[in-house]
């Protein structure tokens, strides 16, 4: 216990000394979105509570958590109009592990608009980026849980377009009192992902057409803590306290609330601190196994933002 402790402090101690994000320095940006409504309405706090295919997403060593099959579905309106999708599928193999795959992305048509035409010009071009991930998780010893996760990531623009890998290792451990677990993730490392094919005309500097350049993955580090001190017959109280650290930014610190009712209802808040926009989340969720007869669950997320509009998040889980 002590090392893993000291090798907490090792890890957070030099990252808590930088103050300054280097905001819009990375790219994939969509392997920074957060897919689980779970997990957005706990404020992000969520690396050491998420056990379902939507671990994928958080803390991949999560999915070890699945009795023996799990998919989620994930819709998400996003800013400017851009709708969002997402699948994750995860599989025990019996006493081997948990093997899981994710799929996530968005298309969008735009029309293209000059001086001359503002209400368009009839021509239009597309806008795509795309996730496809597979993981695997399993338990090291019968407290400890590592799960590691492979992920291309495609983005489109136009006739500009770009792919790379991106690579997940997480862990979990359970702590043996409250039903505590301390969780420790890297996300998204990897090499830098190829400049976008084609050129681009830079009108700030007389009109000179240039290449792309190269830009890092968006590498975040997670720890996470979670405990249950209140539990009785009809509910349950968990607190989540994660750090989140991303390479192009500030660490962010986020604490979660969850009460589980009756083991159906499911009420969730969050608070997101040193965030530029964010602010709070909250939300809610259903469990069907008691009065459907079929494990089943909804979950929604509300996320209020300082500037930019809130977003909502919907999906819905089915364990086999």
């Amino acid at each position: 216990m002590k090392k893993i402790v000291l090798l907490i402090l090792l890890a957070v101690v030099p990252l808590a000394a930088q103050q300054f994000g280097q905001v819009g320095t990375s790219g994939a940006q969509l392997l920074k979105i957060g897919f689980d409504p779970r997990a957005s309405a706990l404020g992000y706090a969520a690396a050491s509570v998420v056990n379902n295919a939507s671990a994928v997403y958080t803390n991949v060593a999560g999915i070890e958590g699945i009795n023996k099959a799990d998919v989620a579905f994930a819709y998400t309106p996003w800013f400017a109009g851009i709708d969002m999708i997402s699948f994750a599928g995860a599989y025990r193999l019996q006493d081997i592990g948990v093997l899981a795959v994710q799929f996530t992305g968005f298309s969008t048509s735009e029309e293209i608009t000059t001086i001359e035409s503002e209400n368009g010009t009839g021509q239009t071009y597309s806008i795509q980026n795309t996730v496809i991930g597979l993981s695997f998780a399993r338990h090291i010893t019968d407290k400890l849980v590592m799960g590691m996760q492979a992920k291309l990531t495609r983005e489109s623009y136009y006739d500009h377009s770009t792919s790379g890998f991106a690579f997940d290792i997480g862990s979990a451990y359970d702590l043996g009192f409250w039903g505590s677990r301390l969780a420790l993730a890297l996300q998204n490392f990897g090499a830098d992902l190829e400049p976008l094919q084609g050129n681009y005309r830079d009108y700030s500097d007389n009109n000179l057409e240039k290449g792309f350049s190269r830009v890092p993955l968006p590498v975040t580090f997670r720890a996470s803590f979670t405990a249950e001190p209140f539990v009785s017959e009809a509910y349950r109280i968990r607190f989540v306290a994660d750090l989140i650290h991303p390479n192009d930014n500030i660490e962010h610190y986020c604490l979660g609330t969850e009460v589980l009712l009756y083991d159906f209802l499911a009420v969730r808040g969050g608070l997101k601190m040193n965030y530029d926009n964010e602010s709070f989340a909250a939300g809610v969720g259903f469990k069907g196994e008691k009065f459907l007869g079929q494990n089943v669950r909804f979950d929604y997320s509300f996320e209020k933002y300082k500037v930019l509009p809130s977003v909502q998040k919907l999906s819905i889980g089915i364990a086999f």
